[in-house]
């Protein structure tokens, strides 16, 4: 069932959140990837269901939910984990279990925070993308791991600071960029074979909010990113990083 209830941001009045809730049982809150919906969670409720009531959010500016004002303050972490808190006391009521926080991509960038910050039973991210996350962890005493893990930062950095740049000609730039780097291994596949109409979508909605979601993740380095690390050390239940040999495969069903 979907349902939607009022959120308050500060700056920012006249917020709704939208979210579908399925099942009875033990709390888990589902926080779907950028430019996907709650829908993305579907197949997971189907399962769950039976035993766990599944709380799926719609972040800002998917399905009902409203946008992050293109005009206002930079979007962060904070703000997108108390949408999903928000959309969890509504469905959740007088149940005051600590709940499982599943996330992909963005989406588990949000879920650690989450349960950073938050009482939590266990936490599922898969490709996460809160990159300074790495960059606050002490260095692995493995030296190709090492290698490994400050090449995948500075990779991601140097794609985060094209796309910024992109933005500020409207993002028109992005398009490509960003097929290229998530959709785009094989060479059959490119933006310009996109069909015109999923591309002004694409340009118009989901492209937008995915610079307010990198721009909130980026604003995470420094002592946010050092806070959530301790955080996330300390959790009581059990911790899982689903690693793909693809990065951005689950884009590719969601997108």
């Amino acid at each position: 069932a979907k349902r939607s209830v009022d959120l308050k941001v500060p700056s920012a009045p006249g917020f709704r959140v939208e979210y579908a809730v399925q099942g009875a049982g033990a709390p888990v809150l589902a926080v779907h990837c950028s430019g996907s919906s709650h829908k993305q969670w579907s197949p997971l409720c189907d399962v769950l269901g039976p035993n766990h009531r599944v709380v799926a959010p719609n972040l800002f500016g998917a399905g009902g939910t409203s946008p992050w004002p293109p005009h206002g303050r930079p979007q962060t972490l904070d703000d997108t984990a108390a949408l999903v808190e928000t959309a969890a006391k509504d469905a959740l009521g007088d149940d005051d279990r600590a709940p499982i926080v599943i996330g992909h991509s963005h989406g588990a960038a949000v879920a650690l925070r989450y349960a950073a910050t938050r009482e939590v039973s266990g936490v599922v991210v898969v490709e996460p993308n809160y990159m300074s996350l790495l960059e606050a962890a002490a260095p692995f005493d493995d030296k190709p791991d090492e290698a490994a893990r400050t090449g995948g930062v500075d990779d991601a950095s140097a794609f985060l600071g094209r796309m910024m740049a992109e933005a500020q000609s409207g993002y028109h730039g992005w398009g490509e960029c960003f097929h290229r780097f998530w959709l785009a291994e094989e060479e059959s596949h490119t933006w310009a074979m996109v069909p015109e109409q999923q591309q002004k979508v694409l340009l118009d909605t989901t492209i937008p909010g995915c610079a307010y979601e990198i721009g909130s993740i980026d604003g995470a380095r420094g002592d946010s990113s050092t806070r959530d690390l301790v955080g996330l050390a300390g959790l009581p239940g059990a911790k899982h990083l689903i690693l793909s040999a693809r990065p951005g495969v689950g884009s590719q069903r969601c997108l």
